[in-house]
């Protein structure tokens, strides 16, 4: 700070009239203002006296600040230090000026409305023209000589640090209005997030629940899908086992309808040959039969003959009746048809004999 102010009173002193030169400024209407305001470097006196206003807030906020803290009773040193630096300023002005109000009032309005007075420090600036102009009077020599740069200091800052209050206030009443609106908004994000975190909880239930239902359906089908291949494979394998078990008893019946055509086709071909054996015998029996009946024939038949013979032998040594033998002589067939049988009986009665002599 004191850097700051040195730099500005400098830039005053320099820029101060010498006495020769005193009488010519005070007409610097027509063109001593404008060799004045040349000489004194408005831009630079604004870039300093910019410095100086950011410090002399910074003073006012701590008197403000030290005023407020019931437990601090030093807060003079800070409006201390405003007077000095304050009154040095003042001071330079118008001994830069040689006391005339009006130079001043011109000269600061060309410094407050450089840009590096903008803002707050503008109306700062404006504020402290002012206090300088209304403090001094149309007399420079009583202006140079006896001006009261400690009033004008003392209002200046009695002016600033209330208003330095009053803003500070504010900005409490705005910070705590923007802390309460924060509070709230924050309750309402607080309530907001709970809500959303209740229903993202709920969601989340919900979702866990579909997914374990979800999981559990998967899993019901796993076990249908495995229960029903077990029962296809069972089926399958009852299935195979069953055509299987038909195959062998297919084959088992094939085998056994082959066995028993076998069995009946040989017992068939026994039978047809016990039966062609059975013809055959029968056949040479009847055969034999035959022969047999055919020898009995000529049997019989050598036998009636030799009984003929012998009838007739017995005959020729017999006489025969008259009577007969006119009768045989009227119907000789039908004598001799009475006659061959009485004599073939004994000669069929020893040729039956002789049959069943050789069937025994």
């Amino acid at each position: 700070m004191a850097s700051i102010l040195r730099t500005f009173v400098l830039l005053l002193v320099a820029a101060s009239p010498s006495a020769a030169n005193r009488q010519q400024l005070r007409g610097f209407r027509t063109n001593g203002f404008a060799n004045f305001a040349g000489a004194m470097q408005p831009t630079v006196a604004a870039r300093t006296l910019s410095r100086v206003e950011t410090e002399w807030r910074s003073q006012a906020l701590q008197f403000v600040e030290c005023k407020g803290d019931a437990a601090r009773s030093d807060c003079g040193f800070v409006q201390n230090a405003f007077q000095k630096s304050c009154s040095k300023i003042v001071s330079a002005v118008v001994a830069a000026s040689s006391g005339d109000r009006e130079t001043v009032t011109e000269y600061m309005a060309v410094v407050c409305n450089e840009p590096q007075l903008n803002d707050w420090k503008h109306e700062r600036c404006q504020n402290f023209a002012k206090a300088i102009s209304n403090t001094m009077t149309a007399d420079t020599y009583e202006n140079r000589r006896s001006l009261n740069t400690g009033g004008l200091c003392l209002g200046f800052w009695t002016n600033m640090s209330t208003a330095e209050g009053s803003r500070i206030a504010q900005e409490h009443a705005l910070q705590a209005k923007r802390i309460e609106e924060e509070h709230a908004k924050a309750e309402e994000r607080a309530k907001q997030a709970a809500n959303e975190l209740a229903e993202a909880t709920a969601a989340r239930n919900r979702k866990m629940a579909q997914e374990a239902k979800r999981r559990e359906l998967e899993e019901r089908r796993r076990a249908l899908e495995e229960q029903h291949k077990r029962q296809v494979a069972e089926r399958q394998a009852e299935v195979a086992r069953l055509a299987v078990e038909r195959d062998s008893a297919a084959k088992a019946a094939a085998a056994k309808r082959t066995a028993q055509k076998a069995a009946q086709e040989a017992e068939t071909k026994q039978r047809i040959e016990a039966a062609q054996k059975a013809a055959e015998a029968q056949a040479a029996e009847a055969d034999a039969k035959l022969a047999q009946a055919k020898r009995d024939e000529q049997e019989t038949k050598r036998n009636i003959a030799d009984a003929e013979a012998e009838t007739a032998k017995h005959k020729q040594h017999q006489p025969q009746p008259v009577a007969r033998d006119a009768a045989a002589a009227a119907h000789p067939a039908k004598t001799q048809q009475a006659a061959q049988p009485q004599a073939a009986q004994p000669r069929a009665a020893v040729a039956s004999k002789k049959v069943t002599n050789r069937k025994q």
